[in-house]
């Protein structure tokens, strides 16, 4: 996957809402839950791919981040710095 600080940089300058780039984030931005252990983009990088921890997978797509490019540098960001990122 893209290192987060490439990501952010996409993030930052880029205009306009980009479905890829969404999935993207999406993918960087998630947290293992007690539903869901882990994601991934699906082949075409157009949806995101959750896996659940008993191996079911369902497939939807990604939220609208480039809608809101502040917010998704901002969420990158602190991943970034908590060392999350490469």
């Amino acid at each position: 996957m893209t290192g987060f600080a490439e990501l952010v940089e996409r993030v930052e300058n880029g205009a306009g809402c980009d479905n890829s780039l969404d999935v993207l984030i999406e993918v960087a931005l998630f947290q293992p839950n007690e539903h869901v252990a882990s994601c991934r983009a699906n082949n075409a990088g157009t949806k995101v791919i959750y896996t659940t921890h008993c191996g079911h997978q369902e497939t939807y797509w990604a939220d609208e981040w480039t809608g809101e490019r502040s917010k998704a540098s901002a969420a990158l960001r602190v991943r970034l710095l908590e060392g999350e990122g490469e």
